[in-house]
């Protein structure tokens, strides 16, 4: 009977253990539950009372409806499992679908700002590059404009000086150190090893990559660019970005340039290529209070060409102009960089001469003298020669402003004039011989 009623009982729980073991779409579960049950009635129905076979067949049959309802069953929640796991696939990808749209939004709206940083840098960069009228104007400026636009911190800018010895100077050198682009030297040497034209923008690679470019306007060079290469930046793209950056800021150096040649004709008197009498004064003044303030001395000579009316009527204003012009280069070549040549008047020119002694004024003042009388000019045939006389005046032996020192100086040159011209006269020899 105990037999029996294991059988009964794992007979009439199979098809419910299939079905639960089956759950959602296990098939298999739910056959051998029907299986294990359909082989407990079997033995069941051998073991049991042939009076009581009738009433089993019964339950045999109630376990076959049960079978196949668990089938059934089985088979649509399998669909509806698979349905469902389609739609969890499908919402899965439609999420992560979402998620990267709204990441690369999110990305491309940090790229928008900082486009529209960069755009607003680049509309600062212009309009404050633009009211710069000298280099120095210009530097701060250029560093942010570099920082913003850029987004560099280690570049340095030169800019065309004029001379030969060193064709562009520094204007801008932030972090550099040592080594390449610490200075122009090192540029000029890097471009000349590897054969790099001055004209042609490159990546520079190595160690330490960076780009180099030229600062052109209206194909003349203005000035050359340089600046090390941030870690996480493409260098052709940088330097794409550097190109676009140098023709923004050519029109600057351009401006500037022409701000200095317009300012330099009007401080440089266009015949003689010396300083005008306004500049003249302006240092005057200014070494008179650096004198007083600090102790020192100077000395004005005023230098007359002797007869110069009478050059002109004989030869005309044209030779007039000729001796002029070497007149003004044999000044600029007698004197130091820290001396100041001006035309005083038509064919009058005068020195400043900072914390100058007497001896080596008048040593000076000769050779100049000489040099002058020495110079041959042709004309028609002719050999004509020039002489200037010169006066002398020192602060403070001969004034206490730098007027009296003016005034001290043309007396001496109007005595030399009047002692018979071409001649050297220092003021104080006159209170000497009176």
């Amino acid at each position: 009977m105990a037999t029996l009623a294991i059988l009964f009982a794992v007979a009439a729980l199979g098809p419910a253990a299939g079905l639960w073991l089956s759950w959602p779409s296990r098939r298999w579960a739910a056959d051998a539950g029907v299986a294990v049950s359909a082989a407990c009635w079997l033995a069941a129905a051998v073991l049991l009372d042939p009076g009581l076979r009738g009433s089993w067949l019964i339950s045999g049959a109630v376990l076959i409806a049960a079978g196949i309802y668990i089938r059934f069953a089985i088979g649509r929640d399998a669909a509806d499992t698979a349905l469902l796991a389609n739609r969890l696939s499908k919402r899965e990808k439609d999420r992560t679908a979402i998620f990267a749209n709204l990441k690369a939004a999110k990305e491309r709206s940090r790229d928008i700002e900082v486009e529209q940083r960069e755009v607003l840098a680049l509309y600062g960069m212009v309009k404050g590059l633009s009211e710069a009228m000298t280099w120095a104007d210009l530097r701060p400026k250029l560093e942010i404009a570099v920082s913003q636009y850029l987004r560099v911190e280690t570049f340095a800018m030169y800019v065309v000086s004029g001379g030969e010895d060193v064709p562009l100077r520094p204007l801008v050198r932030r972090r550099i150190g040592n080594g390449l682009g610490s200075s122009w030297e090192t540029v000029a040497r890097h471009l000349q090893e590897r054969g790099v034209s001055l004209t042609v923008p490159h990546v520079i690679e190595g160690s330490v990559p960076a780009v180099a470019l030229p600062v052109f306007e209206a194909q003349k060079l203005m000035g050359y660019f340089y600046a090390r290469i941030p870690a996480d930046r493409e260098p052709e793209q940088f330097l794409a970005k550097a190109q676009s950056f140098v023709d923004e800021i050519s029109f600057a150096f351009q401006r500037i340039g022409l701000f200095q040649e317009v300012e330099k004709r009007s401080r440089i008197d266009g015949l003689t290529g010396v300083f005008r009498r306004g500049v003249f004064d302006e240092k005057l003044g200014e070494e008179f209070l650096r004198a007083k303030t600090f102790k020192t001395t100077f000395c004005v000579m005023i230098l007359d060409i002797d007869k110069f009316k009478d050059l002109n009527d004989s030869y005309g204003h044209p030779f007039g102009d000729t001796v002029l012009q070497r007149v003004g280069e044999i000044l600029r070549e007698s004197v130091y960089e820290t001396d100041v040549v001006a035309r005083y008047g038509g064919e009058e020119f005068a020195i400043l001469l900072p914390r100058a002694e007497p001896e080596g004024v008048l040593r000076k003042a000769e050779v100049i003298r000489s040099a002058i009388e020495a110079e041959v000019f042709e004309l028609a045939m002719k050999r004509i020669q020039v002489t200037i006389s010169t006066g002398v005046a020192h602060y403070p032996r001969d004034g206490k402003t730098a007027d009296s020192i003016v005034k001290q100086a043309d007396q001496a040159l109007y005595h030399a004039k009047e002692s018979g011209r071409n001649r050297v006269v220092d003021i104080e020899e006159m209170r000497k011989a009176k």
